[in-house]
């Protein structure tokens, strides 16, 4: 467990004893004192506050474990609030637990304000299942409501890139980077998209600023090393491969990588054979 994660936990611990302190029972809506009631409700929107600020500081902290506790607290005493529910629900991503996840996005409003967020949500845990007809269906969805929201026109072509379909992918990623030219996840699935169709000097041209920039992530670079693997520029894959892997694991990436040039390298034969 990171040092963060420890530190948000003794932190979470204490303000729950103080919560616990100030009273967090169930609200007396028949209590004959109007103004007492009132003031319940009032101490039950703030402790629902306090929860919610709490679920979002260990997430940020990476605690997500905690994080998915805290955000089911707060949505038992806001059962409507969609944007909560979307909180919960991306974060019930992030753990893995999908079908939770689906489940909590479901029951967004279709008519909130926050139905695209769900959309989304649905889109990528379709993804995850490796189900990208269905992602594309809810991504289709979403574009309905927003068709120039970058992150819809990001889960539509990942979604195409799975079925293949990378010419149109490759479309959409652009159109998300027409929107934001600096968004570093459309122009990353983009590079690898024009890879996965030979377009190795362009895919390198668009990830190479973001892999090498100080703030790029492994992900990043070893998607870098991909292209180039893709390429069959071995020494360059080894290089950006070795910065974050061990040996072990950067052999197994360089097999991994010509094994996947080998197939695409295979002419595609009738129907049946």
């Amino acid at each position: 467990m990171s040092r963060s994660c420890v530190r948000f936990r003794a932190m979470a611990a204490g303000l729950s004893a103080t919560l616990a302190l100030c009273g967090c029972a169930g609200l007396d809506f028949q209590a004959k004192d109007a103004a007492a009631a009132r003031k319940q409700a009032e101490a039950a929107a703030a402790d629902t506050g306090v929860t919610l600020k709490l679920a979002r500081a260990a997430r940020n902290a990476g605690d997500l474990a905690s994080a998915v506790n805290l955000y089911k607290s707060a949505a038992s005493r806001k059962p409507s609030d969609a944007s909560l529910l979307v909180e919960l629900g991306n974060t019930e991503l992030d753990i893995g637990r999908i079908d939770g996840a689906i489940e909590t996005f479901d029951k967004v409003d279709t008519k909130s304000p926050a139905r695209l967020g769900a959309l989304l949500g649905l889109a990528r845990a379709q993804l995850m299942l490796r189900a990208p007809n269905k992602a594309l269906a809810y991504a289709n969805s979403a574009a309905a409501l927003a068709p120039r929201d970058k992150r819809v026109q990001i889960g539509r072509g990942v979604a195409l890139d799975m079925l293949g379909r990378h010419a149109e992918a490759q479309t959409c990623y652009r159109k998300a980077m027409n929107t934001d030219p600096r968004d570093v996840a459309a122009r990353s699935d983009l590079a690898l998209s024009l890879a996965l169709t030979g377009h190795f000097d362009e895919a390198i041209g668009i990830m190479t600023p973001i892999a090498r920039a100080p703030a790029a992530t492994p992900r990043l670079r070893q998607n870098l090393a991909l292209i180039y693997g893709l390429k069959g520029d071995v020494a360059a894959a080894r290089q950006l491969s070795g910065a974050d892997l061990t040996a072990a694991e950067t052999d197994a990436n360089l097999r991994f990588f010509a094994l996947v040039r080998h197939r695409q390298s295979q002419p595609v034969g009738p129907p049946g054979t």
